[in-house]
């Protein structure tokens, strides 16, 4: 393993160590939330469960990638953002809605909103810390792919579901290349241009 990657896992294990997270790390592709859903790895904050996590699938190629974006979820947390701790609301809100329950459109698109914020927040954060770091990634295709996973919050709006695994837009070729390498795009809403993107690559 690469010795910045390799430094910075110890690091943020003595950093979960010291603020009382779980620091699990997965050695399949995959971490296993419930029956149906499957992800590349989360944090919790503890608030429901009781013991806060770090976890993360470490038999992937871009498990780095995906540990650094958690660890920085706990940083939000340990900073006390104000975002965070709205965002405990909206992500309940947002769940709630794409599984059929019906809520106040205004209270959805609150929510969603939040949502995209914070994970905007996060990635810059992350970004932060290859560079601090000197971690071997290829930060202008990251941030692309942070762009293409952020600006989906927007296009959610209108589709009311979350991606397909297998076609996720932060993996598909198309959306990437039309994403910004810098975190310099109008997060607020889509464009036309990029609604009918997303809707062509069937995300």
């Amino acid at each position: 393993m690469n010795k910045e990657i390799s430094n910075f896992i110890e690091f943020a294990k003595s950093e979960c160590k010291k603020h009382g997270v779980k620091f699990k790390p997965y050695k399949r592709s995959y971490v296993k939330l419930t029956d149906d859903i499957k992800c590349g790895g989360y944090f919790d904050d503890g608030s429901d469960s009781g013991k806060p996590v770090l976890a993360f699938a470490q038999g992937r190629g871009d498990f780095i990638e995906l540990m650094v974006h958690e660890y920085c979820h706990m940083t939000q947390w340990l900073d006390g953002i104000e975002l965070w701790e709205i965002c405990s609301d909206s992500m309940n809100i947002i769940d709630e809605w794409l599984s059929g329950k019906d809520h106040p459109d205004k209270l959805v698109e609150c929510a969603i909103n939040n949502s995209r914020d914070l994970e905007l927040d996060n990635e810059k954060r992350a970004v932060k810390i290859f560079k601090e770091w000197n971690i071997p990634v290829d930060l202008d295709l990251y941030t692309k792919k942070a762009n293409a996973y952020v600006n989906f919050y927007n296009y959610m709006k209108t589709t009311r579901k979350w991606s397909n695994p297998g076609n996720s837009p932060y993996t598909n070729k198309n959306i990437l290349e039309a994403m910004s390498d810098k975190f310099d795009m109008n997060y607020k809403e889509l464009t036309p241009g990029l609604i009918e993107l997303y809707k062509k690559e069937k995300i």
